[in-house]
């Protein structure tokens, strides 16, 4: 193998490592998520169906969670970052871990979230 191919099949594995590495953090299948992961997970998805729900009766996402039928879980706080017309994004965090979704229209919240409708979290 001449040292160009070596080169390219090295960069490949590099390449699919990390996105392994991503889907990981970004699954919902995730096998050794922590209890805060796990909690903060769960608030974005509620705030997610929370979202689609004031959207469908209302015409528009929001940006304030008062107006929505969603509690965080005790020690997490969660922040609407947009809730517009367009689509919605919002963070969930603890003192050590963090997690943000989007959906619809809107930006990502965070760079490590990539994909609408799928939580990402930062370990």
């Amino acid at each position: 193998m001449s040292s160009s191919a070596a080169a390219v099949v090295a960069i490949g594995s590099i390449m699919l490592a990390a996105c392994a590495r991503q889907a990981v953090i970004g699954s919902r299948e995730s096998p050794h998520r922590s209890a805060p992961e796990t909690h903060l997970r769960s608030d974005l998805e509620a705030l997610q169906s929370a979202q689609e729900h004031f959207r469908t009766l209302n015409d528009r996402y929001t940006n304030r969670l008062g107006e929505l039928e969603f509690s965080p879980s005790r020690g997490v706080q969660v922040s609407i970052v947009q809730g517009d017309r367009r689509g919605y994004s919002a963070i969930a965090a603890t003192a050590e871990n963090e997690c943000a979704v989007f959906g619809g229209e809107a930006r990502p919240p965070r760079s490590y979230v990539t994909r609408p409708g799928l939580v990402g979290c930062r370990l």
